[in-house]
């Protein structure tokens, strides 16, 4: 019960995370693009199009895998959750803030750290996954190829995607520089935390 009363505040951290790069508008990773150009195509608040593109993974999970397992299921309600939170802090919370650039940029970098360490804690746990690195390992999985490798071509699609809809929408984009700060601190960040917290549970379990 603890470690899923963990997860959930977990959780909460990387939504929070999230929430500040969204709010910065510098930039946010390739997967997070999707849902924010969606965003600036349709003016629908980013946490329920954030929502929308996590069902749209769980699903093609279930086309994959021919089956609803409960893990899908928990995805669902952890995206759910997950939207929720953004939307309240992005609109909410933080709607009213005017920000200048160099404010942009310290609360995407701040966003960052937060949610890569948020992300590693949620390796850790072991307790769901996101519903994209659940598609890419169910894809993986499916087709018996490299899992690192898929998630790379996911990325590499998300992001030629984000950039034809913004050119065919006259939209903004959503792969700025924030996108390369996230590229160079996000991976060492989630890996540092992952691999130390990793390292504590064997230990307690020892």
């Amino acid at each position: 019960m603890k470690k899923y009363c963990l997860f959930i505040l977990t959780l909460m951290v990387v939504s929070i995370g999230d929430s500040l790069c969204f709010k910065a508008n510098i930039g946010v990773s390739p997967y997070e693009a999707l849902a924010l150009t969606f965003n600036y195509m349709s003016h629908i608040k980013i946490g329920t199009l954030t929502l929308f593109v996590n069902a749209c993974m769980i699903l093609f999970q279930v086309i994959l895998s021919k089956q609803l397992k409960v893990k899908y299921v928990l995805q669902f309600f952890m995206s759910l959750f997950f939207g929720m939170i953004v939307n309240t802090i992005v609109y909410q919370l933080l709607g009213g803030i005017t920000l200048h650039y160099y404010q942009s940029l310290i609360m995407e970098i701040i966003g960052l750290c937060i949610s890569a360490s948020g992300c590693g804690l949620l390796v850790a746990l072991n307790v769901c996954v996101f519903p994209c690195e659940g598609f890419a390992l169910t894809f993986s999985n499916t087709f018996k190829v490299d899992f690192q490798k898929t998630r790379q071509v996911i990325d590499i699609i998300l992001v030629i995607s984000c950039i034809s809809l913004s050119l065919i929408f006259q939209c903004g984009f959503a792969l700025r520089e924030g996108t390369i700060i996230a590229a160079c601190i996000f991976s060492p960040i989630m890996g540092f935390v992952q691999r130390s917290v990793t390292k504590r549970l064997s230990l307690q379990k020892g």
